[in-house]
């Protein structure tokens, strides 16, 4: 009967360790071509967790709706890769769980309704159990700042 409890005790503590993405948040006025900060947070936790890789990526919506909001649901693709590498989070201030920032530099050629996609591979607890979780972030891209209008013209 213990064994039974253990298992559901387990998913719902691997559940609740979590990335976050604290920054952009949903709705965010970005400009194409600049560079942009993604905060990751991750919740401290006294379970054993060894960050493996992230991936945070650029998906067009295309004109339509994102496929999916925040809660974590993914299209088929992640889209156009801004990067990939490791996921060291740390304590900066009080208030915000451990994190990381990441620079990176949004495509000029976009504009509209695209999503900020963040893929997180990491092992959790003793058993190194493999947990690979995805989060989103719906941000609205304007046009370049580098285009004017001189004499009727867009330059």
């Amino acid at each position: 009967m213990k064994s039974f409890l253990f298992l559901p005790a387990f998913f719902l503590c691997a559940l609740s360790q979590s990335i976050q993405i604290i920054s952009p948040s949903d709705g965010t006025a970005v400009t194409p071509g600049q560079d942009l900060t993604v905060q990751l947070g991750f919740p401290n936790s006294l379970t054993g967790v060894q960050h493996v890789s992230v991936v945070i990526s650029m998906f067009n919506c295309a004109g339509e709706p994102c496929p999916v909001s925040s809660s974590g649901a993914v299209p088929d693709s992640l889209g156009s890769p801004l990067f990939m590498g490791g996921f060291d989070p740390e304590f900066h201030e009080g208030a915000l769980p451990p994190y990381q920032n990441f620079t990176v530099s949004l495509p000029d050629a976009i504009t509209g309704t695209n999503m900020i996609s963040v893929a997180h591979f990491m092992l959790l607890g003793a058993g190194a159990e493999p947990i690979f979780e995805f989060k989103n972030s719906t941000v609205q891209i304007g046009q370049s700042s580098s285009r004017r209008a001189i004499r009727g013209r867009v330059v």
